[in-house]
């Protein structure tokens, strides 16, 4: 042990060397060969082991490639003491000397998947051939450029191993090459079905032109982007249907969906879908007017029910009567007033239509004298009233509607449309509102009527106002 300790620790180097030199203990000298940092000591130790198991672990142990290499050497494992060389060593003459002597391709695969100078790797790799050990290589090198490389080599061409390297690589460049190199379309479509890289995926796709391999992949892959992919590139509306009626993926029934021309497949989609986008897409598609307001009534989406009263297949006005009459969404009624252009059809939507606001929508499009007066007339609402009022003009009809005393703002404005001064002054003389009078004072020309109204008027402010009206026509 004591020569151990002056090997190990001495800080004179020539002691250290006499006394590793000295070592006859195996195991020690071992010990050594495998961890002293000295280059010197480490070998000394190394060439003091005679047993064969241990030259064996010093060659697969230690720390340092110059022992294991050594090691190997009195082995006589030449290739693998070579390889520890090149492996661990920078690119050099004598290196590289040693290196062109190599022609075993277990040793060349080592130096491809393990040598810090990538120029190494490289031309280790270039003089592989044999099929097994380029797969090993494959399979173990974290070099990717390595890995491609060795995938292009000509003499790698088993299509289960190429199989294995596309769906278990790390790289997607290394997936593609190997994809490239796969003629059989089964193969592919398992690759295809786990496959995340969307760029990886077009390729194969592009290599797939089975019909029902494509379907396969359509329906049965686990991943919704792989599903998503193939909706894009399969026509059969068979298939697209299943698609959009099975999916998981609402993404993926919604672009299925786009493809799809068969009314019945879309009404049961619109109805049925409980995503709203996929509903939306199939929408706009159904050609069958009395489905599409059905959805414009029933949807609880407003996108839905908006594409749906605007979906062009909709062309009768008495369906957009339907809608505005039937709907429980002012924005869906209004969507449909814009399609409606008869008279006929607006007051059906005012006497019939659910919402008191779509029936107040209607009146900027409703000219009708006896349907205006009878909107006056039943006064459901005032604000309605005064405007279905604003746009009579006949005074002979406004004399008759003030005349029943509706309301006071309805008089007042009834005495603001009133021109005649004879049917004015006869209303101030007998009309008991204050409000009213004051409207017809503001009327009035005459400075006698007006004069004595400024007299004799019960109400105050109706005098003042009487007494300012004159002054302004003097």
């Amino acid at each position: 042990m004591q020569l151990k300790e002056i090997a190990m620790n001495s800080k004179n180097r020539n002691e250290r060397a006499v006394a590793a030199n000295n070592i006859t203990n195996q195991y020690v000298a071992l010990d050594l060969a495998k961890n002293v940092k000295d280059r010197a000591i480490r070998l000394i130790a190394a060439n003091k082991i005679e047993d064969e198991n241990l030259l064996w672990d010093a060659a697969e142990n230690s720390n340092f490639y110059d022992v294991r290499s050594f090691a190997y050497e009195r082995l006589g494992e030449n290739n693998k003491s070579i390889a520890e060389v090149v492996i661990n060593e920078k690119k050099s003459e004598h290196v590289t000397e040693i290196f062109n002597k190599v022609e075993d391709e277990e040793t060349l695969k080592d130096i491809a998947i393990n040598a810090k100078d990538k120029k190494y790797r490289k031309e280790a790799l270039e003089k592989i051939h044999d099929e097994e050990i380029l797969s090993d290589l494959i399979f173990n090198a974290n070099d990717k450029v390595i890995r491609k490389n060795a995938v292009l080599k000509d003499s790698l061409t088993n299509e289960d191993t190429l199989k294995k390297i596309a769906m278990t690589d790390s790289d997607s460049e290394v997936r593609i090459a190997a994809i490239n190199k796969i003629s059989n379309e089964d193969k592919l479509v398992e690759i295809a079905k786990e496959e995340d890289n969307a760029k990886v995926r077009n390729i194969i796709f592009e290599k797939i032109t089975d019909k029902e391999l494509q379907k396969n992949i359509a329906l049965n892959s686990g991943k919704s982007d792989v599903r998503l992919d193939m909706v894009k590139i399969i026509d059969d509306e068979d298939v697209l249907s299943q698609i959009v009626l099975n999916d998981e993926d609402s993404v993926v029934r919604s672009e299925a969906i786009k493809k799809i021309d068969d009314d019945e497949i879309l009404i049961k989609v619109a109805k049925t879908d409980s995503d709203r986008f996929t509903r939306q897409t199939a929408v706009k598609k159904i050609t069958d007017s009395n489905q599409l307001v059905g959805i414009a009534l029933n949807d609880d989406d407003p996108f839905v029910r908006s594409h749906a009263v605007s979906n062009p297949n909709i062309t009768s006005e008495d369906d957009f009567v339907k809608i505005a009459v039937n709907t429980d969404y002012e924005d869906i009624a209004l969507e449909a007033m814009n399609h409606i252009d008869s008279e006929d059809a607006y007051v059906k939507i005012l006497h019939e239509a659910k919402l008191e606001s779509v029936r107040k929508d209607t009146l900027d499009n409703i000219d009708d004298l006896k349907v205006l007066v009878e909107i006056i007339l039943a006064n459901k609402d005032l604000e309605f009233s005064l405007k279905a009022l604003n746009k009579i003009d006949n005074e002979e009809v406004i004399i008759k509607i003030y005349e029943q005393n509706i309301h006071e703002d309805i008089n007042v404005r009834c005495i603001s449309k009133i021109r005649s001064q004879k049917q004015l002054t006869d209303i101030l003389q007998s009309d008991k509102s204050w409000r009213v009078r004051e409207a017809c004072v503001k009327k009035i020309v005459s400075i006698k009527v007006l004069k004595d109204v400024s007299l004799n008027d019960e109400n105050e402010y109706v005098r003042n106002v009487a007494k300012n009206r004159i002054k302004s026509l003097k």
